[in-house]
């Protein structure tokens, strides 16, 4: 038990803070809890591993038993063993930690940190996530706030240039871990953390939000933000010539029932393909993603619907995607047969394939060089170039930022998509089979404002088979055998997302399988078709 002494010693330390859990903290733990308290505030998250580094690099006289207080009782818990500190909290420790250890102290803090996250590294990818990849900010906020300011806004640059919205997005969050910093506010931080703010929303979709942001900024600082030496232009999204539509988004639990809507905004153009018949193609932002399933979940699949065809989801990897636009919908009959009265480029394309009949059905019974055709006469129509897409962009926009194996959640429904339920995936009731395709867009979309990528038709894609990922590209691009690419002779390409005629199992986002280029009839040909893309960079020719 402390002394009396002690105790009146410890409560003057307390009273020296304003927030009410750093009173009760000093005054139950006294001085040397409180500077190793102080010197955990420097990092944005915090483990019990680097803690117990920080008492031993900085502050070893403390007891060890300091670190479970320090988290017990001033930190939040934030994932599998990362802890956060109240941001008041920790704004008046560093505070403290400056006045009481100075600027020296906040620099070896730093370097400390720089070289604590790049030992994580080599074995942990997201280190730098986890526990903020740039701690120098952390230091020049406090005593060189103007200096930390220009530099986050050249990071924002390099981010910008590299035209991959996941960037923005990753980059967001680490600023948005400074919105509360005082002297960084006080020197002009808000207009750099709004433009960021509008950059995060502009990536992930979220028009209107980013609309917003830059029009408060325009109306302060006109066509452009000048930070320091860097000059950000400031978005006017109209400029793109994109129109916005407006969609509900829909999350079910393992019974399938619906747990939570949404409504989100997706930015799309529309192509002329000739005699009144249009197709839309929505923007997907970039991003990075993994790619393929756990194997403690193939595992489950295996066992529970006895295929052994799970196992060539495996291994999962690491994705970068560039951004791209995708066919709102798969292609229908009536597009074909527009398309089908264009100029042939390399192949005759027949105008009514279809084995189920409809103008607003899906096309089947094409085969993947029929694909291949289609697109290559939308390219020399429109000017765009207009391809199918990578197997990897394919699950990237499926899962629009899921984790789960459907978009919508923990399982499927008949409610939310065409496909055979002969199995219950979950706990959900088994629904109806309707036996043929639907047209599309009948059910839900994902987050990204494409509908039907679970279901109806089966969905070719640009690569050739391989068994497993092994040695597959991560920069989101298709995977060929050779590099003859579209004109080699390998007879197997990808087919993903499932149809009308699929168990639960194969129209999850990463299941994947093939079928022969060149087959045009047999049976699971009635279930094959596709949807197009379209670059990016040329999309407003």
């Amino acid at each position: 038990m402390p002394s009396s002494n002690n105790h009146k010693i410890n409560q003057k330390l307390g009273e020296k803070f304003t927030h009410p859990h750093l009173k009760s903290f000093g005054n139950r733990f006294g001085r040397a809890y409180l500077d190793l308290a102080c010197h955990a505030a420097f990092p944005l998250a915090l483990t019990p591993e680097l803690l117990y580094c920080l008492r031993e690099n900085f502050q070893n006289q403390v007891p060890w038993i300091a670190v479970s207080d320090i988290i017990l009782s001033l930190c939040d818990p934030v994932g599998f063993e990362l802890y956060e500190l109240k941001p008041e909290v920790r704004h008046e420790l560093i505070a403290t930690l400056k006045k009481d250890f100075g600027e020296k102290r906040l620099c070896q803090l730093s370097d400390f940190m720089v070289a604590y996250i790049r030992q994580k590294l080599k074995t942990n990818y997201r280190a730098d996530e986890d526990l903020g990849a740039a701690p120098h900010w952390t230091a020049l906020a406090y005593f060189k706030p103007e200096e930390a300011i220009e530099d986050i806004a050249k990071a924002l640059e390099k981010a910008l240039a590299k035209q991959n919205p996941h960037e923005w997005v990753k980059l967001t969050s680490l600023i948005e871990s400074y919105a509360d910093v005082d002297p960084l506010i006080e020197s002009g931080f808000q207009p750099l953390l709004v433009f960021a703010r509008g950059c995060d929303a502009q990536a992930r979709g979220d028009t209107e939000i980013a609309e917003d942001n830059f029009a408060q900024l325009r109306r302060v600082y006109g066509e452009n933000l000048q930070i320091g030496e860097v000059q950000f232009k400031i978005p006017t999204l109209e400029d793109d010539n994109l129109q916005i539509f407006e969609f509900e988004v829909v999350t079910v639990n393992r019974n399938g029932e619906i747990i939570n809507r949404e409504t989100k905004q997706a930015r799309y153009f529309t192509e002329d393909l000739g005699i009144g018949i249009t197709l839309d193609m929505v923007y997907i932002p970039g991003g990075t993603f993994i790619m393929g399933t756990q194997d403690e979940e193939i595992e489950w699949l295996v066992k529970k619907f006895g295929r052994n065809y799970f196992r060539n989801e495996k291994p999962q990897h690491e994705v970068t995607v560039q951004p791209f636009f995708m066919g709102k919908y798969q292609v229908t009959q009536k597009q074909w047969k527009a398309v089908a009265t264009l100029p042939k480029i390399n192949r005759d394309l027949q105008p009514e394939p279809s084995y189920f009949k409809g103008d607003n059905l899906p096309v089947e019974q094409v085969n993947w060089y029929d694909a291949v055709e289609f697109c290559d006469r939308i390219s020399q129509h429109t000017g765009k170039q207009y391809r199918l897409y990578s197997e990897a962009e394919w699950e990237y926009a499926c899962r629009a930022g899921t984790a789960t194996p459907y978009h919508f959640g923990e399982t499927i429904t008949s409610e939310l998509a065409n496909y055979h339920p002969d199995n219950t995936f979950a706990d959900e009731f088994t629904g109806e089979y309707r036996e043929k395709t639907t047209p599309v867009g009948q059910f839900s979309s994902n987050a990204f404002g494409i509908y039907d990528m679970h279901g109806n038709v089966d969905e070719w894609c640009l690569d050739d088979w391989h068994l497993n990922y092994e040695g597959a590209p991560t920069d989101g691009s298709a995977w060929f055998d050779n590099n003859n690419n579209l004109h080699q002779k390998k007879e197997t390409a990808l087919l993903r997302g499932g149809s009308w005629f699929s168990s639960p199992g194969f129209c999850r986002s990463a299941s994947r399988y093939f079928d022969d280029r060149m087959e045009r009839v047999s049976r699971s040909n009635f279930s094959i078709g596709f949807r197009v893309a379209c670059e990016v960079e040329n999309f407003n020719k």
